[in-house]
């Protein structure tokens, strides 16, 4: 996988925390979406100074532990209530930033970054952001989150490293329930 490759798994993960919404990158020239809407952007990479480098059949293998910082901003419309009457003017795209939190915590999301070699965690508070717009009832909340990956460099190409690529392992994409039907063997120690 490459870093782009990295970016479309990124935009997978929160395509699928976010179905009903347009997932875009940041960074490129887009037309005006509807609402819902997601926006990311990766920002900041940094690497170690120094690999771990294993030898492998006569060929010396670097690896990188590295970072980069995700910004997600959801911008979403206010909640309304019968005949089009505004029920309230809490900001419900915060809500929404803290279920893709746990949609990343979920069994679906674990597994999807143990495929991809990819750790997602959260930075920080989600922050209402609503203020900047200065639109009345449309609603913004940002969060960054901290990406870590390995890179591979070896023979003077550097790839990132997804240990079990060449193993057909795919994710599951629904709860699993690793703990149903599971039988425990028991011993008593003290005897």
């Amino acid at each position: 996988m490459t870093l782009s490759g990295i970016k479309d798994f990124l935009c997978d993960l929160v395509t699928g925390a976010f179905p009903e919404s347009c997932v875009i990158w940041a960074e490129q020239y887009n037309a005006m979406h509807p609402l819902p809407q997601v926006t990311l952007k990766l920002k900041d990479m940094s690497l170690p100074r120094h690999p771990v480098s294993i030898i492998r059949d006569g060929i010396v293998c670097s690896y990188y532990e590295c970072t980069k910082i995700l910004e997600v901003n959801r911008y979403t419309n206010s909640v309304t209530g019968g005949a089009g009457e505004i029920a309230t003017l809490e900001n419900p795209a915060v809500d929404d930033l803290a279920r893709l939190l746990l949609f990343l915590q979920s069994e679906i999301g674990t597994e999807q970054m143990y495929v991809a070699n990819v750790c997602i965690e959260g930075m920080g508070p989600v922050r209402d952001l609503s203020e900047l717009d200065r639109t009345h009832y449309r609603y913004r909340a940002m969060q960054e989150y901290t990406v870590r990956f390995e890179l591979e460099y070896k023979v003077g190409k550097a790839t990132v490293h997804v240990p079990f690529a060449g193993e057909g392992l795919e994710p599951v994409m629904e709860p699993i329930g690793y703990f149903e039907d599971v039988e425990i063997e028991t011993e008593d120690i003290y005897e």
